[in-house]
Parts: C-alpha cells; sequence; structure tokens
C-alpha cells in the first residue's frame, strides 16, 4: 500500500440518488453532532438498545442519525488489527450476536463494523443493509483481478435515497491526528465502485453497473485522487504497457505538481523517476522512465501547485507496468 505523504482536509460528501455528489465543508450542525457522539457516557454504550436511544434522542432528522450514529463508532470502535490473522475469532452464530460482541469488545473488522452500524440504525428506524464484496486494498491488485470476497461494508435509506459508508475504512485510512476519514461518509456511488464491488450488483447504485472484470481492471485510487478534484472518470485501465518509456493521461481542472516512484512488483518502496507532465485544458499527460524490466508498480503522488507552504504529496494511484 503507497504511503500516505500529507495529511488532507476532510470533506463531508453527500449524494443525491444516483446524480454526482456535491462536496461542502463540515457544517456547525455536524460538529456538534460529532461532539455529542463522542462525549457520549459509557453507561449507555452497554447495549445496542440504550446506546441508540441515547444518540439519536436529540436527532431531527434520518440524516443525523446516521451521522451521530457514524461519529460515535468511528471514535469509539478500533479495528481489531489482532484479528486480522486470526479470523476465527471472528466467527459468529447470528449477526445481532457479533453486533453485540463488537459493542462489548469495542473493536472489530469491517463485518463487526457494518453490523453494528445497522442494528444501531434498525433500532433509530433508519433501514440499513450490509454489503458483502470485493475491496482493492493492494497496490499488487492495480489492474488485476481481486480474488477475494473480504470486505463488508454499508447502504443507508433516508428518505427514499440510498447512501454508501464504509466505516472500517474511514477508521484505516484516517490521517494521523484525524478521527475519521469522512470521504467514506456517504460516498457517491461512481466513486465508491472504483475500490468497492458488491457481489450484489444492485448495491451499485449506478444506472449501468459495473461487471466484475471491469472492476478487475481498475487501478488502485486513494481518496486524495477524488478529493484533489479527479473525477469519477479515472483510468480504467490499471495496467501500463512500456518499452523504457511510459504515458498516462489523467484529468484535472486544477494545476497540480506530481512526483512518481517505480518499486518492483509486490514492494512498496520505491525510486523516484523523473516525470514530464503536459497540460492542456483538464488533460494532464504525464511521461516518465521506467527502469525496471518485466512486472513493477508505478505510484503516482500530486499536490496543488498553488499551497506553497505544503511541500509534500499526496499518493492518489497506483497502476501495474510491464516494462518489456
Amino acid at each position: 500500500m503507497c504511503r500516505r505523504f500529507l495529511p488532507i482536509v476532510l470533506v463531508l460528501v453527500f449524494c443525491v440518488g444516483l446524480k454526482p455528489a456535491s462536496v461542502v465543508s463540515p457544517s456547525d450542525h455536524y460538529g456538534q453532532i460529532d461532539y455529542y457522539a463522542r462525549h457520549a457516557p459509557d453507561s449507555y454504550a452497554r447495549s445496542i438498545t440504550s446506546l441508540s436511544d441515547y444518540l439519536t434522542a436529540p436527532a431531527r432528522t434520518d440524516m443525523d442519525k446516521v451521522r451521530v450514529i457514524y461519529a460515535w463508532m468511528v471514535s469509539h470502535i478500533r479495528y481489531d488489527q489482532e484479528a486480522v490473522h486470526n479470523r476465527s475469532s471472528q466467527k459468529y452464530y447470528s449477526e445481532f450476536e457479533y453486533a453485540n460482541r463488537v459493542l462489548r469488545q469495542r473493536k472489530g473488522l469491517c463485518t463487526g463494523y457494518a453490523l453494528l452500524f445497522k442494528y444501531l440504525l434498525k433500532r433509530a428506524g433508519v433501514q440499513a443493509v450490509n454489503i458483502r464484496g470485493y475491496a482493492r486494498t493492494e497496490d499488487k491488485e492495480a489492474g488485476r483481478p481481486v480474488a477475494v470476497v473480504d470486505h463488508e461494508w454499508n447502504a443507508v435509506n433516508i428518505e427514499d435515497e440510498w447512501f454508501l459508508l464504509d466505516l472500517a475504512w474511514a477508521v484505516t485510512t484516517a490521517s494521523e491526528g484525524a478521527g475519521s476519514n469522512d470521504f467514506y461518509f456517504l460516498t457517491p456511488p461512481e466513486v465508491f465502485v472504483s475500490q468497492h464491488f458488491p457481489t450484489d450488483s444492485r448495491w451499485q447504485f449506478l444506472d449501468q453497473p459495473l461487471s466484475k472484470s471491469e472492476f478487475d481492471r481498475f487501478p488502485k485510487l486513494y481518496d486524495p485522487y477524488f478529493q484533489m478534484g479527479f473525477g469519477p472518470d479515472f483510468p480504467r485501465d490499471g495496467q501500463i504497457r512500456a518499452q523504457g518509456k511510459a504515458e498516462l493521461t489523467l484529468q484535472n481542472e486544477q494545476a497540480l505538481e506530481y512526483l512518481c516512484t517505480v518499486s518492483r512488483f509486490g514492494q512498496s518502496k520505491g525510486s523516484e523517476v523523473p516525470v514530464r507532465v503536459a497540460r492542456s485544458g483538464n488533460q494532464h499527460q504525464l511521461q516518465f522512465n521506467v527502469p525496471i524490466r518485466g512486472w513493477s508498480t508505478l505510484h503516482i503522488f500530486a499536490r496543488s501547485r498553488g499551497n506553497a507552504r505544503v511541500k509534500k504529496y499526496d499518493c492518489i494511484a497506483s497502476f501495474s507496468i510491464y516494462n518489456s
């Protein structure tokens, strides 16, 4: 996985039906909700019923209920890193039992986050579902099939519109010092599908659902890719063919500076390679040398050219390159 070089400013991403979302800064209203959730007394967190009732008591809308439960979970439930390699500890005989276990232990994996979130909302009268599917988590999966169904996330129905969330990724991808990465709170479906592929295509919420083979060809995209203004028209092919040199075209209206590294395939540490950028309108054509024969991994980093105080870059994407 490509290391993030620069903490990002969090935004709340809202979608209406299947239309592209607008991006807005967190409002004072959400600040109050988040504060209330973070400071909920532990005495109310002894059961799903008492916790849901306490958290949603001041809520005026279903959106408020979703936000306050999300805010409590990302600030009180930690990702159980020890259980990643001990899946037997995550076995359960019922969803409700497992959700209660996560609440009691204050830790869980993606399934635990998804189930506890669902049952807290169910108690609050909000329809939520847990969705199983494929997730592209490794750079070595760029442009290659994601083989295993090993991830779980949520969709919620708010006033007859469906929204997507990934609480586990909101926790695990948060910048240092941030409680959560709100990019994964109500993520637009056309963006969410770049790294999440549900086993049931109806949960894509796209007018034209993607096939698994299409998803398997995508590059590995990191959330700064979208937060920097790159849209959902991202490159659909995560593999690049090269003969000593290669090029890649990205679309962004902003003036950006780029940094590229190339590493041996399957390795995260790479060497910086010179990159030449030719811009025409919103087209950014990157040209770079590929020093490794055979398969390697290209990491692309970017930063805003207008921010002179910030000297570091965010990792935005990785691609698999074959240099013949």
